[in-house]
């Protein structure tokens, strides 16, 4: 239905209808209803989701005006939005072959069509609704346009809304439509240019600028994002989302300060909000007040101990302020709240590393590549603790298992290199050596940390004078 329909009234006229329907509905007395009060009586039904008594006023009206198309679409529309689709269907096919030239029964058709998941024939419908309507059609493209939307076909939707923006390119819910439909469609720069028309003309739109907020935020321009939010926020000053986001924007700018302000605002308005005080710690963490960070950690948890992040958040602290045995406590119980996430036991691995837990960490890389097998971190950090443990075959099997997801990262190539250097395995260390140079030379020292001689041997240093500029011009770096 339209957003701006005028629904009728709470008012004294409609309270005195339904009185008297109620009345009836108790037996305490009978009365006469006109086709348009048993409308309203049915509408203010549906509108409040009292479908038994919708159905209630239907089959009375029907009684009292057997032969009212209008009830009877009423019947149809009532067990559509009930969620009989397929009785609605049967009635409403039933009143298309007596009322064959009627608009009403087409678009109802062509909604119930929708419901059951049948878009073509739906299309169908419709077009025979606007074929036989004279008026109005802006209104019914509208509805139209609403019953695509709300089984998430945005791109049919956005052609009958675009026909009615035609019609009428001032009204401003058509351009909200378009704006929404094409956010739906993921074309951000077609919905910025709607949601902006809407601005230009109403520019007191909350909702609008928070909307457009969510755009800028999505193609990660957050300057842009929190001038919107600021807009909103101007307009409502306890508008928490608005608050909340502009905050997120402030940390993707890496304003950690700003954002912590933020989220503390957002927090006085929504004490609860879990995400609100899980990402005020990140914040804190990123400008290394751990010990502040750690709090609103810890209060995440408080709100919602099942949430992970919070857990985890307060384990990074602890890591960062070298306190590895309390960070082992808090990474085991983020993973007891989400055994799936590889972060959480790359960080255990990491621990396990700093509290010389070799095996361990090893185990917690295992798992962290079990879930992400690109992260070329776990593997690197697994090769060198076996690198460490005087296994340097295993680091080499290690990093050769990962080939398959990290063989365009050249960090794994110039350590695959040292590795090799080390057993005597020379042509295959110049070739991972090379292999990371051709890709980015930036990192190829970290051979060199692997295996010093490396960098001496003459056929290494003719590589790097090929491929690393500096090295190319007679520098040294």
């Amino acid at each position: 239905m339209d957003k701006e329909k005028d629904y009728f009234q709470e008012d004294g006229d409609l309270q005195e209808i339904l009185g008297r329907f109620e009345n009836m509905l108790n037996q305490v007395e009978a009365y006469f209803f006109d086709v348009h009060e048993f409308e309203s009586i049915i509408d203010h039904y549906l509108d409040t989701n009292h479908f038994t008594k919708a159905i209630d006023a239907v089959r009375y009206g029907i009684n009292q005006h057997p032969g009212s198309t209008t009830l009877l679409i009423k019947e149809a529309q009532v067990y559509a939005e009930k969620g009989e689709s397929a009785k609605a269907l049967k009635m409403v096919t039933s009143l298309e072959k007596v009322e064959e030239s009627n608009n009403e029964v087409c678009m109802l058709k062509g909604m119930i069509l929708n419901q059951l998941g049948k878009v073509k024939e739906a299309e169908v419908a419709f077009e025979k609704a606007l074929e036989l309507s004279y008026e109005n059609m802006e209104e019914i493209l509208y509805d139209i346009a609403l019953s695509f939307e709300y089984i998430n076909q945005y791109k049919i939707a956005l052609g009958y809304l675009e026909k009615a923006y035609k019609r009428n390119p001032e009204r401003l819910i058509i351009l909200y439509d378009l704006a929404y439909c094409h956010d739906r469609l993921h074309d951000f720069d077609r919905s910025i240019k709607y949601y902006e028309i809407y601005l230009d003309r109403e520019p007191f739109s909350e909702n609008a600028w928070y909307n457009l907020g969510l755009l800028y935020f999505k193609k990660e321009n957050f300057n842009k994002a929190v001038e919107c939010y600021d807009f909103a926020i101007a307009i409502n000053d306890k508008y928490s989302s608005a608050i909340f986001n502009k905050a997120n924007s402030q940390a993707n700018l890496g304003e950690y300060e700003a954002a912590s302000q933020t989220y503390k605002e957002c927090i006085l308005l929504e004490p609860e909000n879990v995400l609100a005080h899980c990402y005020l710690g990140e914040s804190l963490e990123k400008l290394e007040n751990y010990r502040e960070a750690i709090q609103w950690y810890r209060k995440s948890t408080e709100i919602d101990p099942s949430y992970s992040e919070g857990w985890y958040g307060i384990a990074v602290c602890y890591l960062f302020l070298k306190l590895y045995n309390d960070a082992l406590y808090y990474v085991s119980k983020a993973i007891s709240k989400d055994e799936e996430n590889p972060d959480f036991w790359f960080t255990l691995g990491n621990v396990h590393a700093h509290l010389g837990s070799h095996t361990d960490a090893i185990k917690a890389y295992s798992r962290t590549i079990e879930l992400d097998p690109y992260d070329d971190e776990a593997w690197l950090n697994m090769a060198h603790l076996n690198f460490m443990q005087g296994e340097t075959g295993k680091a080499i099997t290690v990093l050769k298992d990962s080939y398959s997801y990290t063989f365009d990262i050249p960090i794994i190539n110039f350590h695959l290199a040292g590795y090799h250097y080390i057993i005597d395995k020379s042509d295959q260390a110049l070739k991972f050596f090379e292999k990371g140079l051709k890709l980015d030379y930036t990192e190829y020292r970290s051979a060199g940390k692997i295996s010093p001689g490396l960098m001496e041997a003459p056929l290494f240093s003719d590589l790097m004078e090929k491929y690393i500029p500096s090295r190319k011009s007679g520098k040294r770096n």
